[in-house]
């Protein structure tokens, strides 16, 4: 018969393991509609987009309205979306997440307020799995070179192996139009109009050094030079745009009035939300925790629990032995 105290060992050893994939369990996310047959989500519902908070507005006001901006397109793509900072980032807020989106601004500005660290994060999140979505400064930040303005610069965040330039033919801010790439060999672009109309505010074109495999999604009518691309970056991938898709020109769904005095006869968004599907559905899962600020289910540390899973584990083999022993 056994003994009492060793059934008891192994009851609790049981019951601590059985706790841990309970918890682990939690945070699996669920696997894509492609390989359980289910049809493939038409919105971001069940994704979660994070929106870097960016820098102060006493510095430059532009960055809170194209902020704004994305949080309302993201939202209007069913997403879910919250904003941080970088204290948050380096805290870990990356791994709630499919999505990031950087909102418009000066890209050296946007680095320094990020560190190196932060910089840093991003690239590993994006190397496992995420989408980087990056607009006009934070799209020349994904490129490892610049020539604007008379100036050549290197960025640090470096996604792309490739230059950006100063898009010199056009006034510095109108409504432009480019024409998009329907035969796109990452999203499908198909059934998309041959040219929409974008703001342009001092733009660039991207051009990718030989070797660079780039998705080339719109170029400008005016030169033919590439205004968006996207690409994969390890196992995740990105999108990045010289000009503005974020802003609704003649609506108020973007939640900002900001070049409301544009005339614009289209929207963006729609074209955006088949780009992120694309992004979230032809990369891995990376988002590892349910929400963030992170609650979890148990109101233990992580590290802790997996010190106990460790000592579950231990008092299996204890109440082994000591079986085997009688």
């Amino acid at each position: 018969m056994l003994n009492r105290r060793a059934l008891s060992i192994v009851f609790l050893s049981l019951l601590v393991v059985s706790g841990l994939a309970s918890f682990m369990g939690n945070h699996i996310v669920p696997v894509s509609a492609e390989t359980t047959g289910d049809p493939m989500p038409t919105d971001l519902s069940g994704v979660t987009v994070g929106i870097y908070e960016g820098y102060f507005s006493s510095i430059d006001d532009r960055v809170n309205e194209s902020r704004q901006a994305l949080y309302n397109m993201f939202t209007w793509m069913n997403a879910s979306v919250f904003i941080f900072n970088t204290t948050e980032l380096l805290n870990g807020c990356l791994w709630a997440c499919e999505i990031l989106a950087i909102p418009e601004g000066l890209g050296p500005i946007t680095e320094y307020v990020l560190g190196d660290d932060g910089l840093q994060v991003i690239r590993e999140w994006v190397v496992l799995g995420g989408s980087y979505i990056g607009v006009r400064g934070s799209a020349a930040m994904a490129m490892d070179g610049s020539y604007f303005e008379g100036i050549t610069t290197t960025f640090d965040l470096a996604l792309v192996n490739g230059t950006s330039y100063e898009v010199e033919e056009l006034d510095p801010l109108q409504m432009i139009n480019v024409s998009i790439n329907r035969d796109s060999t990452g999203p499908d672009l198909s059934d998309m109009q041959v040219n929409q109309s974008v703001l342009f505010k001092t733009g660039r074109y991207f051009v990718p050094d030989e070797g660079q495999d780039i998705i080339y999604i719109a170029n400008y009518t005016r030169n033919n030079q590439p205004a968006m691309i996207a690409a994969e970056y390890g196992e995740g991938n990105f999108f990045i745009s010289s000009p503005h898709f974020e802003y609704e020109e003649n609506g108020d769904r973007d939640g900002t009035d900001y070049m409301d005095d544009f005339d614009d006869p289209d929207s963006e968004w729609p074209m955006l939300l088949t780009i992120s599907r694309w992004l979230v559905d032809s990369s891995p899962t990376v988002a590892n925790i349910s929400s963030w600020p992170y609650e979890p289910i148990i109101p233990l540390p992580m590290d802790l629990i997996l010190v106990s899973g460790g000592i579950g584990v231990g008092l299996i083999l204890v109440a082994v032995v000591i079986l085997k022993r009688r």
